[in-house]
């Protein structure tokens, strides 16, 4: 790349010889898809209770349609809100029974070894207890 006296390049070269890059696309990851996803539920909406308005998430302004359909009697929707009854059931039944494992292993190590538990055990144990829900426990 020759210049002249003053550093400007000769007539017809370029100091850029391989052009201008071309733009990159832009990646789209699951991750990505994902938070935007989630952002996206979180968006505040607009609806109507009574006379009055008011500003919620979006997924939970889809929640309290889907529950509206179900009540006038659209199948796809009862359907669908039972489909979600079931999991979320199902799921706070393993949490309860996860957590009613892990209480029991505790008091089965506070019996064993009575002088390796510390307070702090105690304590976590007792928090522990109080997150369980009132039905579950024997």
């Amino acid at each position: 790349m020759a210049r002249n006296l003053k550093g400007q390049f000769a007539k017809g070269t370029s100091g850029n010889l391989n052009g201008r890059p071309r733009k990159q696309p832009h990646p789209i990851s699951d991750d990505q898809v994902r938070r935007d996803f989630f952002d996206a539920a979180e968006m505040p909406v607009a609806i109507v209770v009574g006379n009055k308005r008011e500003f919620v998430p979006a997924r939970v302004a889809i929640d309290r349609q889907l529950v509206v359909k179900a009540v006038s009697g659209d199948m796809r929707a009862i359907c669908e809100y039972n489909k979600r009854k079931d999991r979320f059931t199902l799921e706070h039944v393993e949490l309860q029974l996860k957590n009613l494992e892990a209480i029991f292993a505790a008091e089965d190590r506070i019996r064993m070894f009575p002088e390796d538990i510390t307070d702090e055990f105690k304590r976590l144990l007792a928090l522990l207890r109080k997150k369980i829900d009132p039905d579950y426990l024997p």
